[in-house]
């Protein structure tokens, strides 16, 4: 389905920062709904354009206009801000799009979305990875054989043949498309494939009708060649399953390389109590905080699950005259995170054995070491056959 932010595209100010003579181009194929909407089409280059009547009707898109043009539109409107203009800019260079003095990082966005517009729509999406949280981690089997990023393979062809007989068998359609990207500590591959089919009511004009599309889905791995580990951000087990198998043997010459170790433990919640919590040693950490536990018996035939919630959980726990339950297993946690010189506080979660969710980049990397220092992380640890079975057998 094609997205619409109408804020992003349709504020005069926001229009004019993007050449006239570019513009008029990407509206082109709408031109008939403009003009018959009261939209005056300039006759010459030099005429002006009536920005308030064009914005006043990019407001309020219809199933008419032309969705190239509304997606298009959008993504400009996402990336065409002056932080992103030195990336912009190298994605022009790269693919030979003239660029003068007077460009605009809007004006930059809508130069390469005529001559390049998949060069910009991979670049939204890698931004958005940026904003992933949520992780399931997988350890290198032998942590010490450490691959650096330029002798991982930069042609991935061979990585996408191996991926689409699983999506297509899956009935999510032909195509997949596999974007690598190089950042500090990390090497991120964006992989691109069709999901399953939709059907939804829709309107056109005044006839109810129904539209069927197949949506488009974006997940993430990362190798973090610093922890030595694979990284997934995927919707379902087997996907998890076969990132894990198939970027093993392709980039590395082995579908075991990583496995299915336990990485992530909730015992020094129990064992230290608060002091698990102490981050004086921890630059770039003001203070972490327990908010959420959970927890349960899961030998009882009930599986009976608790969960315990307050702005402060020892805090809380701590008035109460209270303590955690000695027998029971810690099921997943939930932390505020106060990172120096923000001023709201990071959600962080952990689930073991190897789920985490919390904002990842350069200013994440206090959290990591956090969990480090405090043990929330078990290194070499080994793989759990009897625990991770069930998960290897879904496919």
């Amino acid at each position: 389905m094609v997205r619409s932010n109408p804020k992003s595209f349709s504020q005069p100010d926001v229009l004019k920062t993007i050449q006239p003579g570019c513009l008029l181009r990407i509206l082109e194929p709408c031109r008939p709904l403009l003009e018959e909407g009261g939209f005056a089409w300039p006759d010459s280059a030099d005429a002006e354009v009536d920005y308030l009547r064009l914005g006043g009707l990019l407001a309020q898109p219809d199933e008419r206009m032309d969705s190239h043009v509304i997606e298009g539109l959008h993504v400009i409107g996402t990336l065409g801000a002056d932080e992103n203009f030195d990336e912009l800019l190298d994605i022009a260079r790269r693919n030979f799009i003239e660029v003068d003095l007077e460009a605009t990082a809007a004006d930059l966005a809508a130069r390469i979305w005529v001559e390049a517009p998949d060069m910009l729509v991979l670049k939204e999406r890698e931004l958005g990875s940026q904003r992933r949280r949520k992780f399931e981690s997988f350890r290198a089997r032998d942590p010490l054989n450490v691959i650096p990023p330029g002798d991982l393979p930069y042609s991935l062809e061979g990585l996408e043949a191996a991926l689409e007989p699983w999506f297509v068998a899956k009935m999510r359609g032909v195509g997949c498309r596999v974007a690598r990207t190089d950042l500090a500590g990390e090497v991120r591959f964006l992989v691109q494939h069709g999901e399953l089919c939709r059907r939804e009511p829709s309107r056109k004009g005044p006839q109810s009708t129904c539209t069927f599309f197949r949506p488009e889905k974006t997940d993430l791995v990362v190798y973090d060649f610093i922890s030595n580990e694979l990284r997934i951000n995927a919707r379902t087990l087997g996907e998890l399953r076969l990132y894990r198998e198939q970027f093993g043997w392709h980039l590395f010459g082995d579908p075991e390389w990583f496995v299915y170790a336990h990485k992530y433990t909730l015992e020094p919640l129990r064992a230290d109590g608060p002091r698990s919590l102490e981050c004086r040693d921890i630059w770039g950490i003001d203070r972490v905080w327990l908010t959420e536990l959970e927890y349960g018996w899961p030998d009882q035939a009930l599986h009976l699950i608790e969960k315990k919630k307050a702005d402060d959980l020892f805090a809380a726990l701590a008035h109460r005259k209270a303590s955690l339950p000695e027998d029971a297993r810690l099921l997943k946690a939930r932390f505020a995170v106060k990172l120096t010189g923000e001023s709201s506080p990071r959600p962080l979660m952990i689930q073991p054995p190897n789920i985490a969710e919390f904002g990842r980049g350069e200013e994440a990397a206090p959290i990591e070491q956090f969990l480090r220092e405090r043990r929330f992380v078990q290194i070499g640890t080994e793989a759990d056959d009897e625990t991770t079975q069930p998960f290897m057998a879904v496919a």
